[in-house]
């Protein structure tokens, strides 16, 4: 009984050696090379919870090669041996990185023995899952894009195209929970465009019907683009049709109390006299705000239309007219209205035109009135400048 007794206390305490073996983690790396992943893994696990390579940076580094190996392996066998290899990659290559920011040491041997760096094979693993959702877009898979897009985005955050496309993506497939998930993702990680608030208002307002979220990321998008009119527009609309268009025109006028001085608030309110057909108080509020910055294109803009719609009115009605004697002098009666209404409008859109040379909406619209004005030589230039732009 006593030699059964030592004999197996030293077989509990070989046992106990054993366990506490160093795992070998250039071997793991060999084994994923090699395509044994269940190896690599069964190693790698072991290393980030043993005393002597948990605070190794290269066992987190290998870790991640490793786990983003089982991550995008074509073998079932082995994607199955991580639930979240994704996941279990990413942090990996994180904590490997915060060990050791330099990371002079992550690297492996590729062809012909030249180093390929840690953030080499990050970028590669990014671009993995970049170029199948890009595939996949193209094929109108768009639930697959956007997922796709969103490991790539997991793997490099600070990509804002990912977030930009996945919320593309999930907008074209109607996956509208997705959509604005992402363009909430992408704007507060430093996406500027405007369109990504258009496309984030357009969602919540019509296809969700979220009005008052969709009112809050207006006012959002307007501290950034304060001068921007289908924002403005938009606000309006949805006042309108929340029923809040007193309770918006108070608010405006309060704040222009305030701010006497900000072309902005006047532009707006241009743009919500605008929505309730009031052009005459529309462009009280743009003249407002052109008195105080003469180059606000937003305001001249707006109120150069409302002045070139006022003569297209009277010219829409002269061309509705008959041939009857009454109907023709109708018509002459109208030919000097329009002529003082283009007259008007042509300073206007030649002070837009010198704001704004390339826009070419002024342009056209100058063409147009030079036409109707039978100033030819004028309205030739401004063809020879639209077919240069």
């Amino acid at each position: 009984m006593k030699r059964t007794y030592i004999l197996a206390v030293a077989m509990v305490l070989a046992v106990a050696g054993y366990a506490q073996k160093k795992p070998k983690i250039n071997k793991a790396n060999s084994a994923r090379e090699n395509g044994d992943l269940v190896e690599a893994k069964s190693i790698i696990d072991a290393a980030i919870e043993h005393e002597k390579t948990k605070d190794d940076g290269k066992t987190w580094y290998y870790r991640g090669l490793i786990y983003a190996t089982l991550d995008t392996t074509s073998n079932e066998q082995f994607s199955a041996l991580a639930e979240n290899a994704l996941e279990e990659a990413t942090e990996a290559f994180a904590k490997a990185e915060e060990i050791d920011p330099e990371g002079k040491n992550y690297y492996v041997s590729g062809e012909f023995g030249i180093p390929v760096l840690m953030e080499q094979q990050i970028s590669n693993y990014y671009s993995h899952y970049y170029n199948k959702a890009v595939t996949a877009f193209q094929n109108s898979e768009f639930e697959e894009a956007v997922e796709a897009f969103e490991n790539s985005y997991a793997i490099v955050p600070e990509d804002t195209n990912s977030y930009v496309n996945a919320a593309y993506a999930a907008h074209n497939g109607e996956l509208y929970d997705d959509a604005v998930r992402n363009y909430r993702l992408a704007i507060d990680n430093g996406a500027t465009s405007k369109d990504l608030y258009y496309n984030y208002v357009n969602i919540l307002a019509t296809a969700m019907g979220e009005k008052e979220k969709a009112l809050e990321v207006i006012d959002e998008a307007l501290e950034q683009f304060p001068a921007d009119g289908p924002l403005s527009k938009n606000k309006v609309n949805i006042l309108i049709e929340l029923g809040k268009i007193d309770e918006a025109k108070g608010n405006l006028e309060d704040a222009i109390k305030s701010e006497p001085d900000n072309e902005n608030l006047y532009f707006t309110l241009g743009v919500l006299y605008d929505e309730l057909d009031n052009m005459e108080k529309a462009n009280e509020a743009y003249k407002s705000a052109i008195e105080i910055n003469p180059e606000h294109y937003e305001s001249n803009f707006n109120y150069g239309v409302n002045l070139i719609n006022s003569a297209n009115e009277i010219i829409k009605e002269s061309n509705n007219l008959g041939m009857s004697k009454a109907d023709q002098k109708k018509a002459k009666e109208l030919e000097p209205v329009i002529q003082e209404k283009l007259k008007e409008a042509l300073p206007q859109w030649e002070h837009i035109h010198k704001i704004a040379p390339t826009d070419k909406t002024a342009i056209e619209t100058l063409a147009y009135i030079y036409t109707q004005l039978k100033m030819y030589d004028k309205a030739e230039e401004m063809s020879e400048k639209l077919d240069n732009l």
